[in-house]
């Protein structure tokens, strides 16, 4: 059912031409408060990224972002404590995940304003969301099957099923019905998936990966499975970033196979070749050389990397790592595990900021790190952005 949270004031205001919103900036000068001119056009910059923060508990709010001058703008959106963010299309699209399974539009020319909210279904833990001319891609968590809901309206009409992808073996002897379909990314007209297939049934009831997990690749136009590619690791946990890498594209993202309570070294950061969809003969980052499990990543290109990293003690660093080899370069920042503070959210500018998320509940905030002059620290007191932050995304649309 198609949820619109716009108030009446503002659908009508949306529908306002600019002309008559800056006649009426102009002759209300008088009132102290900022203007709706300034709030409509004013509440981000070219360069500013986006900001899912979060409580943790009973909320999170939007919020936009500028590196350069670390200011935080008067964005500040209603979302759920648990969501991510893309922009693509000229809208950030904010994916509302368990217990509000919703997908809530924003419009960056409005203030970010929320234009459009639909559910997904209750209890199906929406995870990403791509556009296709009047489509709407979702990937669900807690489903087998790929949705596709109508652009315009917000309604469901269609799927592609991934039933033939679950996972056939568990410790239990009971396969679930789920595949845990994640991030995805679209070249040309393919979309492409990741299937953790995760056995919820297993005894420790940690979610091991004891099936190989998936890369698959649907047609966008024909909405139906393209291939299946399995992956040479484990657990697919990261976004997927479209890098030029060794002189053509590819589609990388981070395999941390067991993890948490259950880490093992076994996975790392892995390139697929989109010209011969073939994978990458070497990790471009291995856990063995990380330390730890690879939560997330950044690549600047073959000769610089970002990583995030978590040890089996819980402790928590930013890594500095060469794609080209494999090999460590250095640690930019590094948090014991007894300290209770917690790393989330890692972007690489197009203009070389690495913006790292610190979850430190006294004073969460984010760090900028300038990597055009030898990853140097700007800020060695994170900046606010009120709420902790949790997932940091650029406001420009993906090539």
């Amino acid at each position: 059912m198609k949820m619109q949270s716009s108030s009446g004031y503002w659908k009508h205001l949306l529908n306002i031409p600019f002309t008559l919103l800056l006649f009426s900036h102009c002759s209300q000068l008088e009132i102290e408060k900022p203007s709706l001119f300034q709030f409509l056009f004013l509440s981000a910059s070219p360069t500013s990224v986006g900001v899912v923060t979060s409580d943790f508990a009973s909320g999170g709010r939007f919020k936009t972002f500028e590196p350069n001058s670390f200011t935080t703008f008067p964005t500040s959106i209603p979302i759920h404590s648990d969501a991510v963010g893309r922009y693509t299309n000229d809208r950030v699209f904010i994916v509302n995940r368990l217990n509000r399974d919703s997908i809530q539009v924003l419009n960056p020319q409005f203030g970010f304003l929320t234009e459009q909210e639909f559910s997904v279904g209750q209890g199906k833990n929406p995870q990403d969301i791509s556009v296709w001319n009047d489509k709407y891609f979702i990937s669900l968590y807690n489903a087998d099957e790929l949705v596709i809901y109508n652009r315009s309206s917000g309604i469901k009409t269609g799927s592609v099923s991934f039933t033939s992808l679950r996972e056939t073996f568990s410790t239990s002897g009971i396969p679930d019905s789920s595949v845990e379909a994640s991030y995805m990314i679209q070249d040309g007209s393919s979309l492409f998936v990741l299937l953790q297939r995760l056995d919820r049934n297993d005894v420790s009831g940690y979610l091991p990966p004891n099936s190989d997990s998936y890369l698959v690749e649907v047609d966008m136009d024909l909405n139906q499975i393209k291939a299946v590619y399995t992956l040479p690791y484990r657990n697919p946990s990261s976004k997927i970033q479209k890098v030029f890498l060794f002189g053509e594209p590819h589609l990388v993202f981070s395999c941390v196979g067991r993890v948490g309570f259950i880490s093992q070294i076994d996975a790392g950061i892995i390139a697929f070749r989109l010209s011969t969809r073939q994978f990458h003969p070497n990790r471009l980052f291995a856990e063995q050389i990380a330390g730890g499990d690879i939560l997330s990543f950044q690549i600047k290109n073959d000769e610089y990397g970002y990583a995030s990293v978590l040890d089996a003690g819980f402790n928590k660093t930013i890594q500095v790592f060469r794609p080209r080899t494999g090999e460590k370069l250095g640690t930019l920042l590094q948090i014991p595990g007894n300290i209770g503070i917690s790393l989330s959210g890692l972007l690489l500018t197009n203009e070389g900021k690495l913006l790292v998320g610190s979850t430190d509940f006294t004073k969460p905030g984010i760090y900028v790190y300038d990597t055009n002059i030898g990853n140097v620290l700007l800020n060695p007191i994170p900046s606010s952005v009120e709420l902790t932050p949790f997932d940091i995304f650029q406001l420009q649309n993906l090539p």
